[in-house]
Protein backbone atom coordinates (compact mmCIF):
# COMPACT_ATOMS: atom_id res chain seq x y z
CA UNK A 1 0.00 0.00 0.00
CA UNK A 2 2.87 2.39 1.11
CA UNK A 3 4.31 1.42 -2.46
CA UNK A 4 1.50 2.26 -4.68
CA UNK A 5 1.33 6.41 -2.67
CA UNK A 6 4.89 6.35 -3.74
CA UNK A 7 4.15 5.45 -7.26
CA UNK A 8 0.94 7.79 -7.26
CA UNK A 9 3.33 10.44 -5.60
CA UNK A 10 6.18 10.43 -8.34
CA UNK A 11 3.63 10.04 -11.12
CA UNK A 12 2.05 13.66 -10.25
CA UNK A 13 5.27 15.21 -9.56
CA UNK A 14 6.71 13.63 -13.08
CA UNK A 15 3.36 15.59 -14.95
CA UNK A 16 4.07 18.59 -12.85
CA UNK A 17 7.74 18.84 -14.09
CA UNK A 18 6.19 18.19 -17.68
CA UNK A 19 3.43 20.90 -17.08
CA UNK A 20 6.49 23.65 -16.32
CA UNK A 21 8.65 22.28 -18.95
CA UNK A 22 5.95 22.87 -21.48
CA UNK A 23 5.50 26.43 -20.01
CA UNK A 24 8.70 27.41 -20.20
CA UNK A 25 9.24 26.16 -23.81
CA UNK A 26 6.32 28.25 -24.68
CA UNK A 27 8.07 31.40 -23.35
CA UNK A 28 11.48 30.47 -25.02
CA UNK A 29 10.18 30.31 -28.27
CA UNK A 30 7.78 33.06 -28.36
CA UNK A 31 10.99 35.14 -27.56
CA UNK A 32 13.57 33.75 -29.78
CA UNK A 33 10.33 33.93 -32.81
CA UNK A 34 9.62 37.68 -31.30
CA UNK A 35 13.31 38.99 -31.42
CA UNK A 36 14.44 37.75 -34.86
CA UNK A 37 11.06 38.86 -36.56
CA UNK A 38 12.33 42.42 -34.84
CA UNK A 39 15.62 42.04 -36.36
CA UNK A 40 14.92 40.91 -39.64
CA UNK A 41 12.08 43.36 -40.25
CA UNK A 42 13.55 46.50 -38.79
CA UNK A 43 17.30 46.14 -41.49
CA UNK A 44 14.34 45.51 -44.06
CA UNK A 45 11.95 48.79 -43.23
CA UNK A 46 15.02 50.27 -43.10
CA UNK A 47 16.53 49.64 -45.78
CA UNK A 48 13.10 50.32 -47.76
CA UNK A 49 12.49 53.61 -46.31
CA UNK A 50 15.57 55.34 -47.73
CA UNK A 51 14.76 58.61 -49.39
CA UNK A 52 16.61 58.33 -52.27
CA UNK A 53 15.54 61.95 -53.89
CA UNK A 54 17.08 63.69 -50.75
CA UNK A 55 20.27 61.03 -51.87
CA UNK A 56 20.81 62.09 -55.02
CA UNK A 57 20.70 65.72 -54.58
CA UNK A 58 23.24 66.14 -52.13
CA UNK A 59 26.60 66.88 -53.66
CA UNK A 60 28.79 68.62 -51.67
CA UNK A 61 31.86 67.41 -50.61
CA UNK A 62 30.97 67.18 -46.87
CA UNK A 63 27.62 65.68 -47.08
CA UNK A 64 28.40 63.32 -50.31
CA UNK A 65 26.33 60.06 -49.56
CA UNK A 66 24.13 60.27 -46.75
CA UNK A 67 21.49 58.42 -46.10
CA UNK A 68 17.95 59.36 -44.68
CA UNK A 69 14.88 57.54 -43.81
CA UNK A 70 11.20 58.84 -43.92
CA UNK A 71 9.71 57.97 -40.95
CA UNK A 72 6.33 57.30 -42.17
CA UNK A 73 7.79 54.77 -44.47
CA UNK A 74 9.92 53.25 -42.06
CA UNK A 75 6.49 53.18 -40.00
CA UNK A 76 4.41 51.70 -42.57
CA UNK A 77 6.82 49.20 -43.88
CA UNK A 78 8.39 47.57 -40.63
CA UNK A 79 4.64 47.10 -39.40
CA UNK A 80 3.88 45.07 -42.91
CA UNK A 81 6.69 43.06 -42.66
CA UNK A 82 5.95 42.45 -38.95
CA UNK A 83 2.53 41.25 -39.34
CA UNK A 84 3.34 39.30 -42.43
CA UNK A 85 6.20 37.34 -40.73
CA UNK A 86 4.95 36.82 -37.55
CA UNK A 87 4.16 33.12 -36.95
CA UNK A 88 1.54 33.69 -34.08
CA UNK A 89 -1.67 35.82 -34.37
CA UNK A 90 -0.66 39.57 -34.95
CA UNK A 91 -2.87 40.75 -32.85
CA UNK A 92 -1.49 39.81 -29.92
CA UNK A 93 1.56 42.33 -30.24
CA UNK A 94 1.75 45.53 -29.32
CA UNK A 95 4.55 47.94 -31.35
CA UNK A 96 5.97 50.75 -29.70
CA UNK A 97 8.22 53.09 -31.67
CA UNK A 98 11.02 55.35 -29.97
CA UNK A 99 13.35 57.85 -31.26
CA UNK A 100 12.74 57.50 -34.72
CA UNK A 101 15.92 59.92 -35.99
CA UNK A 102 15.65 60.69 -40.23
CA UNK A 103 19.30 61.89 -40.54
CA UNK A 104 21.71 59.62 -39.31
CA UNK A 105 19.06 57.03 -39.58
CA UNK A 106 18.29 55.97 -36.59
CA UNK A 107 15.41 53.83 -34.85
CA UNK A 108 14.81 51.81 -31.74
CA UNK A 109 11.52 49.76 -31.76
CA UNK A 110 9.82 47.86 -28.74
CA UNK A 111 7.22 44.58 -29.00
CA UNK A 112 5.38 43.74 -26.56
CA UNK A 113 2.92 40.07 -26.33
CA UNK A 114 2.36 37.55 -23.87
CA UNK A 115 1.94 34.32 -23.67
CA UNK A 116 -0.86 32.31 -23.43
CA UNK A 117 -2.68 31.72 -19.72
CA UNK A 118 -2.32 27.44 -18.83
CA UNK A 119 -6.26 27.13 -16.83
CA UNK A 120 -7.37 23.87 -15.40
CA UNK A 121 -11.39 24.13 -15.73
CA UNK A 122 -12.59 21.58 -12.12
CA UNK A 123 -16.47 21.52 -11.08
CA UNK A 124 -17.13 25.39 -12.80
CA UNK A 125 -13.77 26.78 -11.37
CA UNK A 126 -11.12 27.78 -12.93
CA UNK A 127 -7.63 27.11 -11.54
CA UNK A 128 -5.16 29.14 -12.97
CA UNK A 129 -2.05 27.02 -13.83
CA UNK A 130 0.24 30.11 -15.50
CA UNK A 131 -1.06 33.19 -15.91
CA UNK A 132 0.03 34.97 -18.82
CA UNK A 133 3.62 36.13 -18.95
CA UNK A 134 4.92 39.14 -20.90
CA UNK A 135 7.48 39.04 -23.25
CA UNK A 136 9.28 42.37 -24.34
CA UNK A 137 11.82 43.03 -27.00
CA UNK A 138 13.28 45.95 -27.96
CA UNK A 139 15.91 46.99 -30.78
CA UNK A 140 17.85 49.82 -31.65
CA UNK A 141 19.08 49.86 -35.20
CA UNK A 142 21.77 52.18 -36.82
CA UNK A 143 21.81 52.14 -41.13
CA UNK A 144 25.30 52.35 -42.05
CA UNK A 145 27.00 51.67 -45.44
CA UNK A 146 30.98 50.89 -45.68
CA UNK A 147 32.14 52.60 -49.21
CA UNK A 148 35.03 50.47 -50.49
Amino acid sequence: MKFSFSALTMIMLGMIGLVIIVMFETVTINNESSYYVLKEAVRAAMYESIDWAYFKTVDTDDNKGEYKISEQKFVENFTRRFAASINDNANNYTLEFYDIIEKPPKVTVRIKSNTTTYTNRENGGNIVVQDDADIVNSLTGILEVYEK
